[in-house]
């Protein structure tokens, strides 16, 4: 059983299969890490704001904060 908050298509998606295109956007993303007190959360450059990625946090609670949500939006 695998719990994440990916959605399935990004786990289970064929990195073998790529085009130039999407290997392009892929490199061109810009990436922001923000330090939380027990890890980090990196946040994706959408047009003039950042936007949560993912996280990384060794405190399970950083998980359930609704400011960390994948999509939300981060300063």
């Amino acid at each position: 059983m695998l719990y994440t908050s990916r959605p399935l298509e990004r786990i289970y998606y064929d990195h073998n299969t790529k085009n130039n295109d999407e290997i392009k956007s892929e490199k061109s993303t810009e990436y922001k890490e923000v330090i939380i007190e027990n890890g980090r959360v990196i946040a994706k450059r959408m047009g003039d704001k950042y936007v949560v990625d993912y996280i990384n946090s060794t405190d399970m609670s950083d998980y359930l904060n609704i400011s960390y949500t994948p999509g939300k939006e981060i300063i």
